[in-house]
C-alpha cells in the first residue's frame, strides 16, 4: 500500500499493578481506579443509592492511593520483570482520582472517603476545582513520603472492616495513623502500549520513558525524525483528553499539508556511493537503520559483474550509520562529506596558530 502520511495514535495501556503491590490479587477489597469508575456506571445503572455497593458489599470506608506505577523512584519501588521503572507522572491520575471521589461523595453521601497522596498535581485549566470540591465534599486527605507509603494489612482485630491502611502522615506531624476501609482503589498511573512491532518495523524514535519521541516539543511537537510519520495522543506522552485532541488536530492538519502538495519533498541531506570506491563488502547495508534505504545491486565494470551499494533517496534519513562502517570510505552524506569535516577541522586549527607560532 502506498501512503504519503501515516499517524500513529496507538494510545496507552494502564498500569497493572504486581501481585502483592497494596496486596493487589491478594485481596478482592483491592482494586484500580479503572476498575473503581466502571463499578459506579454499574451503581448508577442500578439506582444504588447513599451507600456504594461494590461485590455485593456496602462500601462504609473507601481509601484512594496516589501514585502507582507513576514516580517511581530506583531503589525503593521495584522495578518491571525487563527491569523498567517508570519515573515519569502519569499526570491525569490525581485530577481523575479526584473527580471519583467527589462523585461517591455526592451520590454514595454514607461512603466515607480517605484519599492517600505523595504530591497532588491537578496541572489542567479547571482542574485545582476538582480538588477544592473534594475537599468541600468532606474528602479526608493524608500525606505520605515517598520512601514510606502506606502499609495495607487484612484486618485481624475488631470490627468488621476487611482492611486495613497504616500511614505515617506529614500533615499531622508524622503520625502513624491506622484507617479500617472495606475497599483500597488504586490510581494507577498511564504506560505505552505494546508497539515493539512497529518500532522495529518502521525504526521509530522511543524516549527512555517508552512513549514515541517527538522531534520537538514545542516547535514539531508531532511529528519524528520520518518524514511524513505523525503522532496523535498518548502514543507520545500521558495526556488528558483536552491534550490528546489538540495533538490529533495538528496531526490531522500536518497531514493534510503534506497530502496536499501532491508530491514529498525529501531531505538533500542523504547519503550517496562513490561507485568508483565501492568494493560492494555490504557493511553499510547490514548497519543501514531503515530497511530499503540501501542495498547491494550487481552492476557491470569493464565486463566483468560486481555488486556495488545503491541508496534509495526516499527512504534514507541522512543519520550517517552507513558512513562510519564503510571500511573504503566510498559513502557520504550529501553536504556532510569526510573531506568537509576535515577542511572544517584545518581551518579551526589553523585560526588557533598565532603568527609568532608560525615563525
Amino acid at each position: 500500500m502506498e501512503t504519503g502520511a501515516i499517524v500513529l495514535a496507538t494510545g496507552f495501556e494502564p498500569y497493572e499493578p504486581r501481585y502483592g503491590e497494596y496486596r493487589y490479587g491478594e485481596s478482592k477489597e483491592v482494586i484500580t481506579l479503572p476498575e473503581l469508575i466502571r463499578l459506579m456506571a454499574e451503581n448508577r445503572k442500578k439506582g444504588v443509592g447513599d451507600t456504594l455497593v461494590v461485590n455485593d458489599r456496602k462500601i462504609r470506608n473507601v481509601a484512594m492511593i496516589h501514585c502507582v506505577g507513576s514516580r517511581q523512584i530506583p531503589g525503593i519501588h521495584v522495578p518491571d520483570a525487563k527491569g523498567n521503572l517508570n519515573e515519569y507522572c502519569s499526570r491525569t491520575c490525581c485530577s481523575a482520582t479526584l473527580h471519583a471521589t467527589s462523585m461517591i461523595r455526592n451520590n454514595h453521601p454514607k461512603t466515607r472517603v480517605f484519599d492517600f497522596y505523595r504530591d497532588i498535581r491537578t496541572y489542567g485549566r479547571g482542574q485545582e476545582e476538582l480538588y477544592e470540591t473534594a475537599s468541600n465534599s468532606k474528602v479526608v486527605f493524608f500525606r505520605f513520603e515517598a520512601d514510606a507509603p502506606p502499609e495495607v494489612t487484612r484486618n485481624t482485630g475488631s470490627g468488621d472492616f476487611p482492611l486495613n491502611i497504616k500511614v505515617k502522615d506529614t500533615l499531622t506531624f508524622d503520625e502513624d495513623l491506622v484507617m479500617p476501609v472495606d475497599l483500597v482503589v488504586l490510581a494507577v498511573g498511564m504506560e505505552p502500549s505494546n508497539i515493539s512491532d512497529l518500532v522495529e518495523m518502521m525504526k521509530l524514535p522511543v524516549g527512555v520513558d517508552g512513549f514515541l519521541q517527538e522531534v520537538h516539543p514545542k516547535l514539531r511537537p508531532v511529528e519524528i525524525a520520518q518524514s511524513g510519520v505523525l503522532l496523535a495522543g498518548t502514543c507520545q506522552a500521558p495526556f488528558d483528553m483536552g491534550e490528546t485532541c489538540s495533538a490529533a488536530s495538528g496531526a490531522a492538519a500536518k497531514a493534510s499539508a503534506i497530502l496536499g502538495k501532491g508530491y514529498v519533498e525529501l531531505d538533500p541531506f542523504v547519503a550517496e556511493v562513490d561507485l568508483s570506491k565501492c568494493l560492494g563488502s555490504g557493511s553499510c547495508v547490514q548497519n543501514c537503520l531503515v530497511e530499503g534505504a540501501l542495498s547491494l545491486v550487481e552492476t557491470e565494470v569493464n565486463g566483468e559483474k560486481v555488486q556495488k551499494a545503491q541508496v534509495n533517496p526516499a527512504l534514507c534519513t541522512g543519520c550517517g550509520a552507513c558512513v562510519a562502517v564503510c571500511p573504503e570510505n566510498a559513502i557520504n552524506v550529501k553536504g556532510w562529506t569526510l573531506k568537509q569535516y576535515e577542511d572544517m577541522v584545518d581551518m579551526i586549527v589553523s585560526d588557533q596558530i598565532l603568527p609568532s607560532q608560525m615563525a
